[in-house]
């Protein structure tokens, strides 16, 4: 059972560097996001990341606190595993590539422990290479559970969680299954706030737009799973190991950026999407209007317009929310102050119809099976008329 431990850096990286090397006690090194001067040749990445963080200007305090330039775990096996050196370096490095796709990572083996066990220092520098935003600081125990399902798929012990308290294992008792991340429909974590608050790219909300669209209008699980495929989304199984079953959603252009459906919200997880769309989906949209949503989406998708796939999401959200059903309800949404940008994009996208449809009938047999489980005959079937007729009878009659 592989053990993690975390410090906090709030200096250069080369001190670290420095204690790490000294005396050449490192067994090996391993990089993300770093590349060697030549092949085979020696890398100073201390320096490599205090360039990168200089250049993004995160070495700064932040708001009156010293900066953390990095982030460093300490990743120990089990000593009764007996982990080899190519297996420690297996499990390190997929473990950094999952956790810190965009970060630069530098990890140093060791054995100068009492036992002589490898145990992997890894060293994780504070800038996200795609946005150039500092790294938030990780939840330690998603970032353990996530060492425990790697380490199990390479054959080793994982370590068992602790026993869930308080509201989890109650839910765990009621429902009996571990209780979700989060029990909000739509949870949207800060990094992604303040990057839409800047107007700038967020891959997570990206998916979630895709996500968003292709769950209001399928009808089936292949329905959802072939409209996100062609909007440039990848859906897969979670790790059977999980404490939760769920969908992995992941950018086809960039398998690195994946996301659980849960960690966007619990109407984004399989648990909550699977036996809806497998009951025929939410049908809140004609199939008229489902159609439009398909063909703008994928439109959006094959443009690169994000801008105006955001916004058919906004306006396929604002549509089900209120439980709009023509042009009409359109208009008196922008009377009570939705946003207007949503109402004449979903008015000018002919997502809703201009009349109000027909409320469904209800299917013909249906009194005959009521009467039938009642034991008695249906006054439809009666001699001398419809139900009405009797009803009328009746009361003559009384």
């Amino acid at each position: 059972m592989p053990m993690l431990k975390t410090i906090s850096g709030h200096t250069s990286v080369k001190g670290i560097r420095r204690y790490l090397t000294k005396k050449n006690r490192a067994l090996a090194e391993d990089y993300v996001n770093l590349d060697p001067p030549a092949p085979g040749a020696a890398l100073d990445w201390a320096a490599a990341m205090d360039e990168t963080r200089r250049l993004y200007g995160n070495d700064s305090a932040w708001r009156g606190r010293r900066a953390r330039t990095y982030k460093h775990y300490v990743v120990s096996p089990d000593p009764k595993d007996r982990v080899p050196l190519e297996g420690l370096r297996a499990l390190a490095t997929e473990w950094a590539r999952e956790s810190f796709p965009n970060h630069e990572v530098a990890i140093v083996y060791h054995d100068d422990n009492t036992n002589g066990i490898p145990h992997a220092h890894v060293v994780v520098n504070n800038t996200d290479l795609e946005t150039g935003r500092r790294l938030q600081d990780p939840d330690p125990k998603a970032l353990a559970r996530s060492l425990q399902r790697i380490a199990g798929g390479l054959g080793l012990s994982p370590l068992q969680p602790p026993a869930p308290s308080g509201v989890a294992a109650r839910a765990e008792r009621r429902h009996g299954r571990p209780a979700p991340r989060t029990l909000r429909e739509e949870h949207v974590r800060r990094a992604e706030r303040e990057l839409a608050g800047r107007g700038e790219y967020s891959w997570v909300a990206d998916i979630r737009a895709r996500v968003k669209v292709a769950r209001s209008v399928s009808r089936s699980v292949d329905e959802f799973r072939s409209l996100l495929s062609a909007m440039g989304v990848a859906v897969s199984d979670n790790s059977p190991r999980a404490a939760r079953r769920d969908w992995v959603y992941s950018l086809a252009d960039a398998p690195t950026r994946r996301v659980s459906g849960e960690r966007l919200g619990l109407s984004y997880g399989r648990g909550r999407l699977e036996p809806l769309l497998r009951a025929g989906g939410a049908r809140r949209i004609s199939d008229m209007g489902e159609r439009a949503v398909a063909a703008i989406a994928r439109r959006a998708v094959e443009v690169g317009d994000l801008e105006e796939l955001k916004t058919l999401s906004d306006a396929v959200a604002l549509i089900e929310s209120s439980r709009a059903t023509c042009a009409a309800d359109l208009n008196e949404l922008a009377a009570r102050g939705a946003p207007a940008r949503l109402v004449d994009f979903a008015r000018r996208s002919g997502i809703l119809p201009e009349e109000r449809p027909a409320p469904p009938r209800a299917p013909q047999g249906r009194a005959l099976r009521q009467a039938a489980r009642r034991g008695r005959p249906s006054l439809d079937d009666a001699p001398g008329g419809s139900r009405r007729d009797g009803r009328e009878r009746e009361g003559r009659q009384r």
